[in-house]
């Protein structure tokens, strides 16, 4: 209803708020247009893999830039010349959203942020291996497979409409500190995606209300004091672990 609201803002009331006489209104009903439209792939981005939302975003803001006239030279001076400037803008970012999708990008806002880190050279960020489960006793069977090594276990509760879950897994887990932190972690993924018996089982059997949520074992038991629940940033989670594996070590 949160997101929603804003369509059923516009369509309720525009009508009535907008005058509906002149030809500027045929700019006003494209502008109107273009912003359902964007409030449309920001619904569905979580829906869709990050490099699809790239592009959808870059339709987007190619489309603008086109609509406002990004590539006709012989605008007038005074506001024709305002939005085409602004079309010009709109026109290079979409260009750089596509190249950012190609490039295996996932951050609208800093689309060219993978390439930028290859071409100076910096090092190739960490990947972590998950192991995914989706039931109780899948889970535990993970967790006591992990406690047999000696291992500790790190759970990450996740869902494909959770936005903060996809955050975590784009920009916070493959941080160096974090990766670096998770190193002798066994790493699970536990699934919550569908709302049925299982996924209610999970959270449930943890107390949780819901994605994303992370927690932590040692032994086979989970270290309570040390689970997170919400959206942290890597900055955070980097202290928490540090705080936690010098506990372990103790």
């Amino acid at each position: 209803m949160g997101m929603g609201l804003p369509l059923l803002l516009v369509g309720t009331f525009g009508a009535t708020l907008l005058p509906r006489s002149g030809g500027w209104m045929e700019g006003v009903k494209i502008a109107f247009g273009l912003l359902l439209l964007g409030v449309a792939i920001w619904m569905v981005e979580r829906l869709v893999p990050a490099s699809v939302a790239l592009l959808l975003w870059a339709a987007l803001a190619i489309g603008t830039a086109l609509a406002l006239g990004a590539l006709n030279f012989n605008q007038p001076q005074g506001w024709g010349r305002a939005r085409q400037a602004l079309g010009i803008l709109l026109l290079a970012w979409g260009l750089a959203l596509v190249i950012g999708a190609a490039q295996g990008g996932s951050n609208p806002l800093r689309p060219l942020q993978v390439s930028s880190s290859a071409s100076s050279g910096s090092t190739e960020q960490p990947t972590l291996a998950f192991q995914n489960v989706n039931s109780l006793a899948a889970l535990e069977n993970a967790i006591s497979q992990a406690d047999a090594q000696s291992k500790p276990v790190f759970v990450h509760f996740t869902a494909d409409w959770c936005i903060s879950c996809k955050q975590l897994e784009r920009e916070v887990y493959p941080t160096p500190a974090v990766a670096s932190a998770l190193n002798d972690y066994v790493l699970i993924k536990a699934d919550v995606t569908q709302t049925d018996q299982r996924s209610r089982e999970l959270l449930e059997h943890f107390g949780l209300f819901g994605p994303p949520s992370l927690l932590f074992f040692n032994q086979g038991e989970e270290v309570v004091d040390a689970r997170i629940q919400g959206e942290v940033s890597a900055a955070q989670l980097s202290q928490h672990l540090g705080e936690l594996n010098r506990w372990l070590a103790g």
